[in-house]
């Protein structure tokens, strides 16, 4: 799923931002916006993802929509509206198994702390994860819905920053199992929820779409 997610959240991340940051502009300038007007803002803002690591990605989509925005019968919010959906739909999609794929990205991404399989024969690298390939392997049913809690070890002086990352969505309750002669935390990973809907920025966000120029764009 590593290589369809990434481009998932990437597509979503700039979708969002760029439907916020037209609204915001809107609300703050003020006055009737048409569509051409909208295009040309969007566009400003998307023009500088193309440049950025983190939409990679997603270029082609990049492009198609500043090709959109740029056209005189382009509606490129229109085009937003549709691609949010789209990310909405695949959102639906995911397992348990791949939430918790999700939250161990998130893990190390924005706090830095990598997760893997244990290996007796590796030494524990600090700040790092381990989870037990049969602990993972038992914990999930066929339909890949987590039936157990997770067994996960790792050496670290920033157990508090973790915890509170791993229940920052109320998704997961960390337990403190036991912590060994080594210093290693064992902890015990329980789902107690489903994650909450991440609708982005939702129709009710949106000023009036002004629908005259209509198109039937799909990104390529």
């Amino acid at each position: 799923m590593s290589k369809n997610f990434k481009h998932y959240q990437a597509l979503d991340e700039l979708v969002t931002n760029a439907l916020l940051a037209l609204y915001c502009t809107m609300s703050q300038k003020g006055g009737f916006w048409t569509t051409q007007r909208r295009n040309e803002q969007l566009v400003k803002f998307i023009k500088p993802t193309l440049k950025k690591v983190q939409f990679a990605t997603c270029k082609n989509e990049i492009r198609t929509m500043m090709s959109i925005g740029r056209r005189a019968t382009g509606n490129l919010e229109q085009k937003l509206w549709e691609v949010n959906a789209m990310n909405l739909t695949y959102r639906a999609r995911f397992t348990p198994a791949d939430e918790l794929y999700i939250m161990l990205n998130a893990l190390y991404e924005q706090h830095q702390f990598p997760s893997m399989l244990e290996n007796a024969e590796e030494a524990m690298e600090i700040d790092t994860l381990y989870m037990k390939e049969k602990s993972v392997e038992n914990g999930f049913d066929a339909d890949n819905n987590q039936i157990k809690p997770l067994t996960v070890a790792v050496k670290t002086q920033r157990l508090d920053t973790l915890i509170q990352a791993v229940q920052a969505n109320g998704v997961y309750r960390v337990d403190i199992d036991s912590v060994d002669e080594q210093q290693v935390n064992h902890l015990l990973l329980h789902r107690i929820s489903s994650p909450p809907v991440n609708e982005g920025v939702t129709r009710s966000q949106a000023p009036s779409l002004d629908t005259a120029n209509n198109h039937d764009e799909t990104f390529a």
